[in-house]
């Protein structure tokens, strides 16, 4: 039986003329690292971090782009928040120190309430592997591209050349 999990979605408006330095830190730090800040906490099942622009609307003056944080976990949320509070501070800090009354992950407690105030409800959550860690996940759809690369590899081989390749390849 799965365990429990449960759901942040965070929306915090971006301060105006920084939506592009948000994106850029969100390049630097989490999409461009060899490990995403979200890997580095244990529960993490499906992640997201984006800076999301509203549709323009007939008589508004602008658009307010708001930081998008988003994340299925281990339940409960309040440790697994703590763990990445203290795990991403820096990739954190270089995102939401562009976000509106941002306090820092350098405080815990202010850190919580600036959560809390910016947390949306959450309906319901979609996980397809409600078991799995984010690194087991990673490691199945490693497998899947290497089990891919075998089939088209070894299309063309007799039964017994394709045998010993699959022995070859699965004692490597």
């Amino acid at each position: 039986m799965a365990g429990a999990t449960e759901g942040l979605v965070l929306l915090a408006r971006v301060r105006a003329g920084e939506a592009d330095a948000a994106r850029a830190a969100i390049e630097a730090h989490w999409e461009r690292a060899d490990r995403s800040p979200f890997a580095a906490v244990g529960g993490t099942h499906l992640a997201r971090l984006q800076v999301l622009t509203p549709p323009a609307k007939r008589g508004r003056r602008g658009t307010r782009e708001c930081v998008l944080l988003s994340a299925d976990v281990d339940a409960p949320l309040a440790p697994w928040l703590e763990r990445f509070r203290a795990a991403a501070a820096v990739p954190l800090d270089a995102v939401l120190g562009h976000c509106a009354f941002y306090p820092g992950a350098s405080d815990p407690a202010a850190f919580r309430r600036w959560v809390e105030r910016n947390r949306l409800p959450v309906g319901f959550s979609v996980i397809g592997s409600p078991d799995a860690t984010l690194a087991e996940v990673g490691a199945a759809l490693a497998l899947r591209d290497e089990l891919g690369a075998f089939a088209e590899r070894t299309q063309r081989m007799s039964a017994a050349d394709l045998r010993a390749a699959w022995r070859e390849w699965r004692g490597a």
